[in-house]
């Protein structure tokens, strides 16, 4: 079943979902070994970037691609039902659910979004990749000296994205196991792929 139902998530959905955790369980790690080796190149004085551009060639990309599955995955949402919540759930536990969604899908637009300025207000030469293409083009001006948006600038709100992100997440991972242990619905069930049970309702 590619589409979802009102009872169900369909493949693509799911697919567009388990896609996404994935990457982003990669690239959220890679972005701080990243950082790390930056740090080490300035510590060091060393004019060797080789790894650094190799790791930086894989964060890029992969956060390219975050941003564009998130993209379809909006718009595959958009033309199809969204499977109903449970139907005995509390108001304000539909409300947290919603608004949760909601901020993860801001996030999965803004964190890629904000990396890419970031890179782009960089006052260097540093590449923006996209696998081996490395002329990827600039989304907010160069920074210059009195900028008003330096990279610093896009830099704090790439570090927020990922904080709140954090946490955001890990209220829609409590989520699903209090779904899935507590209530005992089928919510989780049915984003890893098995049969509703009967009656039983997803977010």
């Amino acid at each position: 079943m590619l589409r979802n139902t009102a009872a169900s998530w369909g493949v693509v959905s799911r697919g567009f979902h388990w896609l996404i955790v994935a990457m982003i369980s990669i690239q959220v790690p890679l972005g701080f070994y990243m950082n790390e080796v930056y740090k080490d190149l300035i510590a060091t004085n060393s004019s060797d970037f080789t790894l650094l551009l190799q790791v930086s060639q894989v964060h890029h990309t992969n956060g390219f691609l975050i941003l564009i599955l998130a993209t379809l995955r909006l718009s595959w949402r958009a033309t199809n039902i969204t499977p109903e919540m449970p139907p005995g759930l509390a108001t304000y536990q539909r409300l947290l659910a919603r608004l949760t969604h909601v901020f993860l899908y801001v996030l999965l637009i803004a964190f890629p979004l904000s990396g890419w300025a970031t890179l782009s207000a960089y006052e260097g030469e540093f590449p923006i990749y996209f696998f081996g293409w490395d002329d990827m083009p600039r989304i907010v001006p160069q920074a210059v000296d009195g900028s008003h948006a330096p990279y610093e600038y896009y830099a704090a709100i790439h570090k927020a994205c990922w904080r709140i992100g954090a946490g955001v997440l890990g209220l829609h991972i409590a989520g699903a196991l209090w779904h899935h242990v507590v209530a005992k619905d089928d919510v989780l069930r049915r984003m890893l792929g098995g049969a509703p049970d009967a009656g039983g309702a997803s977010r």
